[in-house]
């Protein structure tokens, strides 16, 4: 499978961070981790097993994958240094994971609650089994120090229920196709969060959204999404027509915009986001 990495930086200065990611490894022996850095203004060293894996790894980045045996992992985050060695003393993140072999995996690095205190690592599991042509999937992961989130088309509200702190829901197999003018809002006051207009859901691709912010405080908080995806995962010939039609003639309109509203618009190698200054709620 060929992985693009991506991550939706600044509201004037958008970037796109590219990896040449090779294939997908899994094995029965081993497994694929990716790692994404959603704590915000913490430039880090990342040590697995107390060896030097991300050096300087920024905020607001993915990596990987990481091609590993079975096994336990201690996985320790640390503020970057010069050092190629495991510093003294405790790290600011850790937490331990065990990783079985076929599997994909992604570890977040992210603020424990809305006030961004308490940052945590959580390992989620990727879903890479096969799309029928013509579809893709989306999963979304709530991993800001934000509070539940509503996700609209236009003004309409799509989700049933707010997605809280931590959570994660995979939507798909969906129809490939453009869904139109989506955005996100916070769940008490409305407030919006994120604009992200037009967004393209390619066929045989799940794309893994992370929630990311903030950055600033008050009335400058701003929030973002980093974003990776994995394709290839047709499981049949690509090239089914699906187009905009297709969306609404398989899913319901709640489940489908849930999935999109939280992703970036993907064209090519570029990743398109409009932002807008929120309130961070607390």
């Amino acid at each position: 499978m060929r992985n693009r990495i991506l991550a939706g930086l600044g509201v004037a200065a958008l970037a796109t961070v590219g990896v040449a990611a090779p294939a997908n490894a899994i094995s029965d022996t081993t497994a694929d981790l990716y790692v994404v850095h959603a704590v915000p203004n913490l430039p880090v060293d990342v040590f697995v097993n107390g060896e030097l894996t991300l050096d300087a790894f920024q905020s607001g980045t993915s990596a990987g994958p990481l091609d590993l045996p079975e096994g336990e992992y201690l996985v320790e985050v640390f503020a970057d240094s010069d050092a190629t060695e495991r510093p003294a003393g405790d790290p600011a993140i850790t937490n331990t994971f065990t990783l079985e072999p076929n599997m994909s995996y992604t570890v977040v690095a992210h603020p424990g609650n809305a006030a961004g205190e308490g940052a945590a690592l959580t390992a989620f599991v990727n879903d890479v089994s096969e799309i029928p042509a013509g579809q893709g999937k989306v999963t979304v992961r709530h991993t800001a120090a934000a509070p539940a989130v509503k996700v609209n088309t236009g003004s309409a509200q799509l989700n049933e229920a707010p997605l809280e702190l931590g959570d994660e829901l995979v939507l798909g197999p969906l129809a490939a196709g453009t869904i139109a003018d989506v955005n996100v809002t916070v769940a008490e006051g409305g407030a919006r969060a994120i604009e992200l207009g037009d967004v393209e859901l390619p066929a045989g691709t799940n794309i893994f959204v992370h929630a990311y912010g903030p950055e600033g405080e008050g009335e400058a908080a701003t929030y973002d999404a980093v974003i990776f995806t994995i394709d290839d995962l047709h499981s049949a010939p690509a090239g089914v027509p699906a187009g905009e039609a297709g969306l609404g003639q398989q899913w319901n309109g709640g489940l489908i915009a849930l999935g999109a509203a939280l992703m970036l618009a993907l064209a090519g190698a570029a990743v398109v986001v409009r932002r807008q200054t929120v309130g961070a709620q607390r």
